[in-house]
């Protein structure tokens, strides 16, 4: 019992000594303060929290994320982010900036929260009674949203990482009694510098 505690601990010893190779700190050497370059597609208005309106077609997810300035130390130090989802359905596409943690999971993985705000070109309103028409369908009662999201990855080749992101934007009835925010889920591409 005793040597399979050791080795135990020798393992878990061993795993976290091996994340700091996988996610090696190149602050150093960055470009312009980016720590990373995301790309990917996306689920339209995926309707898990509410009903799809917008169709499901696909979506182009462009982010910049920087590495955290010092004043976010007491914070847990998160990264900002820039970012836009452009959509190919017509519908509402989005315009976001915010910030994100991140933490390791095991050598390669990583799982990241961010919370910010997002301008859409959807529908904040229609007039009463008026029933929504043409491409746009989404009554966010409101153009700025809150933009939550998280992020399950996997970080190959030092640089290289892929992952799966789910966000949602709405404002949680707080600027309006119309919020049916929308949903998107997908797989995204990213270059650490």
């Amino acid at each position: 019992m005793k040597t399979l505690y050791l080795y135990i601990i020798s393992a878990v010893f061993i795993g976290i000594s091996n994340v700091a190779v996988a996610f090696e700190d190149k602050t150093a050497k960055n470009f312009m303060g980016l720590y990373e370059v995301k790309q990917g597609v996306l689920a339209h208005d995926r309707g898990w929290f509410g009903t799809n309106r917008e169709g499901f077609g696909p979506d182009y997810n462009f982010e910049l994320m920087f590495n955290s300035p010092s004043f976010l130390k007491k914070i847990w130090a998160p990264k900002p982010v820039l970012g836009l989802t452009q959509t190919s359905t017509g519908g509402s596409s989005l315009y976001y900036g915010g910030i994100t943690w991140d933490t390791n999971i095991g050598k390669n993985w990583f799982l990241t929260g961010t919370t910010g705000i997002a301008y859409t070109n959807g529908l904040s309103k229609l007039p009463q009674g008026q029933e929504p028409t043409g491409d746009k369908k989404i009554q966010f009662g409101s153009k700025w949203l809150h933009r939550g999201a998280v992020e399950f990855g996997w970080n190959f080749y030092g640089n290289d990482t892929i992952s799966l992101m789910f966000s949602h934007v709405s404002h949680g009835s707080m600027l309006d009694n119309k919020n049916q925010g929308m949903d998107e889920f997908g797989i995204r591409y990213g270059y650490r510098f």
